[in-house]
């Protein structure tokens, strides 16, 4: 089975020479900026396969953990070849639509006449993804959402020091956080902000298979219904014009 995107760099941190250490039912280091976890069950089955080095409280490259990135990011690039589909953002860069879980949900499935998202749940998941990005925004074991929120525990860097777009962008996340239930908000931003899959999701929180999938769609609903969004466009009814002058009359300048 293909590894997902978190646990491929979870491994290349440790490779380049982290340590992972165990906060509860999850493994936890920190990449730069990024706090990157990886499941105990998955670090588990790593270790068993000589991938890791793991005791139970931390955890290691093993002596095969070069071969088996080597190996998965070969299959892994051969793969996106084969499904990539871009598409240009309103930022101007490349979008793999193939590899958003977004996407493949606003699909109908096979045999099946609709897909699990509609348009407007489709495009409050892509506000919520832009927003995080400008937000600035990394995964963290604990994160808070405050647009004082600390950037960076080793730097300090806080609201104060980073650009007025990205403090902006923290402030309408958390507004968005604010209208969700916790369980939603922290659904549709490790997916639609960290591009968390829904498997890795429901594997964190201990969650039964599929349940991730309606909480996201449960989320994403009241995101659109927060921002405004609908599924069919909406207006108001066509009005008669008022105006100052009365009916008819035209100013002089066209007389």
């Amino acid at each position: 089975m293909q590894p997902d995107r978190n646990t491929m760099r979870f491994v290349r941190a440790l490779i380049g020479g982290a340590t992972g250490r165990r906060v509860g039912e999850a493994y936890g280091l920190q990449a730069g900026e990024a706090r990157l976890r990886a499941p105990e069950r998955v670090v588990a089955r790593l270790a068993a396969d000589g991938v890791l080095e793991a005791d139970g409280h931390t955890c290691r490259a093993g002596s095969g953990a070069r071969t088996w990135l080597r190996r998965n990011s070969l299959e892994a690039e051969h793969f996106a070849g084969q499904h990539r589909e871009l598409v240009k953002t309103e930022e101007g860069l490349n979008r793999n639509l193939a590899e958003s879980p977004l996407a493949r949900l606003a699909r109908p499935a096979r045999g099946e006449s609709q897909a699990f998202l509609d348009r407007a749940q489709l495009e409050a998941g892509e506000r919520v993804r832009r927003l995080a990005e400008r937000a600035r925004l990394q995964p963290r074991l604990t994160m808070s959402y405050s647009a004082t929120h600390t950037v960076n525990a080793k730097s300090g860097a806080g609201a104060g020091e980073i650009s007025d777009l990205a403090a902006d962008a923290r402030r309408q996340l958390q507004d968005i956080v604010r209208s969700l239930p916790p369980d939603c908000a922290s659904v549709v931003l490790d997916v639609c902000g960290f591009s968390k899959g829904l498997q890795l999701v429901e594997a964190e929180r201990g969650w039964p298979r599929r349940s991730a999938k309606l909480v996201l769609r449960i989320g994403l609903d009241q995101v659109a219904r927060h921002l405004g969004l609908s599924a069919a466009a909406q207006g108001p009814q066509r009005v008669r014009q008022r105006g100052w002058m009365g009916e008819d009359a035209r100013p002089s300048v066209f007389g």
